[in-house]
């Protein structure tokens, strides 16, 4: 590049963000300075002795909750998240943020974004980023709550945010810039529920799904905005819906991808109503493969709607594309709304390990990010194994590891793995040959009464040449399971005790473990 180019291109660059028009730089200044206040005075207080994890992401202190604008500039991959930096409770949201280098090891930044405007004086709600013209762009939910008389009344609206550094972000003079009211009222869509953008670039526009509710029927959609300049936004069109009430009454945290020839529409949905063994979570997270339609702005759905996760914790991910090519997402391993037991230590809430995306088959399918081997640290390796019955091993134990199991089970009716188990303490992955039903049970993966969580999660899987093949990875309060090659996982969140550490093996019939792979694994988090 011709150095005179590159050094005007920079000047341009500069003035660009110089004169951008700024909202009140000092009243943000000193919101975000009280939140640090907050989070440092807690952070040497909380207790990480019993279910902090050690290579899952979690706030220094307080809550944490869904993931927002995971996103690749100048080098380091960022993750922001809503952030409550006074309590281990819900409630008065900023947004927290973590870099790094691989997205494995992460490493604390100061609070990005924090509640100092009328348009989101009660919360930073999530969103996305996008790097461009070498600035990091936030586009984030700004939420306001105002009571009259007896009623409560939410206003939800999409902001701007930027940084030159990636650090230090400025809000926008121009915010909101995408606002329901009064402009598109006409279709009826909520002003309380219309939130967490996703934000592209396709040729030379600007393309923002954002979640809501159309009022009329009760029915999750999706609509899609478009920008020249990131700041006057169009509705093109709305995107996706449900129908009859039967995928929910809200749709949160929409993304989209492109692989190959097919588009990839993520959402999560809330008020989906369980139907059998299926949809027993409070809220889901899945995704529909199609076709988008730039110019209608419409998504045509090739399939039904498919599960990230079957399992009882995760929710709301967030997807990046590495600069390998590879699509990582990233959720909440946690389920919004729902009782978190590590509140009484200071914290709530963590992050999912990251986790590669791939069409297989006309179907997503999800299986660790390669990067995690990075931490195994010391091993355990076992082939061609008999079982019949109950069995363990002697080094394969411990409350942070990952686990690689390959079974045949060709004369067996049933395989299970007993994780974090003791005398009165499991947490029980099951395979049912005859049925090929897997099945994850937590009603003993706690001991304290007041952690007690109950029931059973399960989906369909077919296996081939009766080859059951199971990754796992443990956490102090977690388990994530990808179960022959990501074509199912379970996820769910555990509060056993520090004694609870052993690894069992049960079979109803033979069963040859083909190779059982364990490893330790080391903190990632600075």
């Amino acid at each position: 590049m011709n150095p005179f180019g590159s050094l005007f291109l920079t000047l341009v660059l500069l003035l660009s963000f110089q004169n951008t028009t700024f909202a009140d730089a000092a009243a943000h200044k000193q919101a975000l300075q009280k939140a640090k206040t907050a989070v440092d005075k807690d952070s040497v207080k909380i207790d990480k002795t019993h279910f902090y994890p050690e290579y899952h992401l979690a706030a220094p202190a307080n809550r944490m909750t869904n993931p927002g604008a995971l996103s690749y500039f100048k080098g380091q991959y960022h993750i922001f998240y809503q952030h409550n930096p006074f309590s281990s409770e819900s409630g008065n949201m900023h947004w927290g943020h973590y870099v790094s280098p691989d997205l494995i090891h992460w490493t604390e930044m100061p609070i990005a974004l924090a509640p100092s405007e009328n348009y989101d004086k009660d919360g930073i709600l999530s969103g996305s980023a996008i790097a461009d013209d070498n600035l990091l762009y936030l586009l984030y939910t700004g939420n306001v709550v105002n009571k009259k008389d007896d009623k409560t009344e939410i206003h939800q609206t999409q902001n701007l945010a930027m940084s030159k550094d990636g650090i230090n972000f400025g809000k926008s003079a121009n915010n909101p810039i995408i606002n329901m009211a009064p402009h598109y009222s006409i279709l009826n869509f909520s002003l309380k529920d219309f939130r967490n953008p996703y934000i592209w670039k396709q040729s030379d526009r600007y393309y923002a799904l954002v979640g809501s509710q159309y009022e009329k029927t009760k029915d999750g959609a999706v609509l899609l905005f478009k920008s020249k300049d990131l700041r006057n936004w169009v509705l093109i069109n709305i995107t996706a819906i449900g129908s009859n009430g039967e995928m929910g009454y809200m749709w949160e945290s929409p993304a989209f991808l492109h692989i190959g020839n097919d588009d990839v529409l993520m959402i999560s949905p809330q008020g989906i109503k369980p139907h059998g063994k299926m949809f027993l979570n409070k809220y889901q997270s899945g995704w529909f493969i199609g076709k988008l339609d730039y110019d209608t702005g419409k998504f045509k759905q090739k399939g039904p709607f498919g599960l990230f996760d079957y399992g009882f914790d995760f929710y709301a991910p967030q997807v990046v594309k590495t600069h390998e090519g590879k699509h990582i997402i990233i959720g909440l391993l946690d389920m919004c709304d729902t009782n978190m037991p590590e509140t009484a230590y200071g914290w709530a809430g963590m992050m999912s390990i990251p986790r590669e995306l791939k069409i297989h088959n006309g179907k997503i399918i999800t299986v660790p990010f390669d990067g995690l081997k990075v931490l195994r640290y010391e091993s355990a390796n076992y082939k061609d194994q008999k079982l019949n019955g109950t069995r363990d091993f002697s080094r394969i134990n411990g409350s942070v590891y990952e686990l690689i199991i390959t079974a045949d089970l060709t004369v067996a009716k049933s395989f299970a793995v007993k994780l974090r188990e003791n005398s009165s303490q499991e947490t029980v992955l099951s395979y049912d040959k005859e049925s090929n039903i897997l099945k994850l049970n937590r009603d003993k993966s706690s001991a304290n009464p007041n952690h007690i969580l109950t029931g059973e999660r399960e989906v369909s899987l077919p296996i081939e040449n009766n080859i059951l093949k199971l990754h796992i990875f443990v956490d102090k309060s977690s388990v994530e399971i990808f179960a022959n090659d990501g074509q199912a996982v379970m996820s769910s969140r555990i509060y056993p005790d520090k004694n609870a550490t052993g690894v069992k093996f049960v079979s109803d019939g033979d069963v040859k473990i083909k190779s059982l792979d364990f490893y330790k694994l080391k903190t990632a988090n600075n």
